[in-house]
């Protein structure tokens, strides 16, 4: 733990009234995580990797309270809050016990409940760039990222893709326009690591970071698609059973979710160039390599129909 962070969790803890007697730096990505002890409490307090972003907290704790309400087993938030100018959420320390069974059949069950969760109330920062009214917000990045297939596309140019693939992208992009969806919250990361296990009660999803809007229970679903197809860092046993409990198991499911990658793998490197041009050489390689392995895989039915084979 640096000398400020050390600081910035003692602060925290005494604003909130207690007096820490143990402090130990924790695992994390995006957030600097340390589990903070005494007496009577046993809290978690995260702060934020990449200082100066805006304030993602209040939207987490929100989504845990939503989750919570639901009835998802979660990690109580104990405050959010900013000091010395460093965004803050302290949550309670979840212990584990034991290690979760079928960790993937409980997250795409855990990615089934979380599509019900009305989002009257919402941070406007749940929500993209596209407004409040989902619907239309998709149909807004789904018409975005089709208005910007063309023989001037930078990404074409830049070579994240060939163009001899563009009537492909294309077709992909306007077939999820068809598609009739539902739309709600997504955790964002369901992944076995997120899963804390407690003995015999149900496993604790942790770590809402990433947590958003879209299509559901599909924006979940096709995270954990990208992995097996694009990543290869799960299995295909792996995905299905988190597709089979979220519900999304059938041949035009799957289709749908190559669909969202394609999509997906494009939009990234499109917001790195417009707000991360440091990102844009990484996602741009990524999104040329995650296309060829979806494309590969993409093929056409006797009807002429998408389907993704095995």
């Amino acid at each position: 733990m640096t000398v400020e962070d050390a600081r910035i969790v003692d602060d925290v803890v005494r604003r909130l009234g207690a007096a820490a007697s143990s402090s130990t730096p924790l695992s994390g990505v995006v957030n600097r995580v340390h589990r903070v002890q005494g007496d009577g409490f046993d809290w978690v307090v995260r702060l934020p990797v990449e200082r100066g972003h805006d304030d993602a907290y209040p939207r987490e704790a929100w989504a845990i309270g939503a989750a919570q309400r639901a009835g998802i087993p979660v990690a109580d938030v104990v405050a959010t809050g900013v000091e010395a100018g460093v965004p803050f959420l302290v949550a309670r320390y979840v212990a584990e016990v034991g290690q979760v069974a079928d960790p993937w059949r409980w997250l795409g069950a855990y990615a089934r409940d979380l599509a019900r969760i009305e989002l009257d109330g919402a941070p406007t920062d749940l929500f993209t760039r596209f407004g409040r009214d989902l619907a239309e917000a998709w149909r807004a990045h789904l018409d975005y990222n089709l208005a910007c297939l063309g023989a001037a596309d930078r990404l074409l140019v830049d070579g994240a893709y060939d163009a001899a693939d563009q009537p492909v992208l294309a077709r992909a992009i306007r077939a999820l326009r068809e598609r009739p969806f539902t739309f709600g919250l997504a955790h964002g990361d369901l992944a076995p690591r997120n899963l804390v296990a407690r003995g015999t009660d149900v496993p604790v999803l942790i770590d809402w970071g990433n947590v958003t809007t879209g299509p559901t229970p599909w924006t979940d679903v096709q995270r954990v698609f990208v992995w097996a197809v694009c990543h290869r860092t799960i299995t295909w046993a792996e995905f299905d059973e988190l597709a089979r409990a979220a519900g999304l198991d059938g041949p035009d499911d799957v289709a749908t979710l190559a669909a969202m990658t394609i999509l997906q793998l494009l939009d990234v490197v499109r917001w790195a160039a417009d707000r991360r041009p440091d990102l844009y050489d990484r996602y741009r390689d990524e999104c040329r390599t995650g296309l060829a392995r979806v494309l590969r895989l993409l093929a056409s039915d006797a009807n002429g129909h998408p389907r993704l084979g095995r």
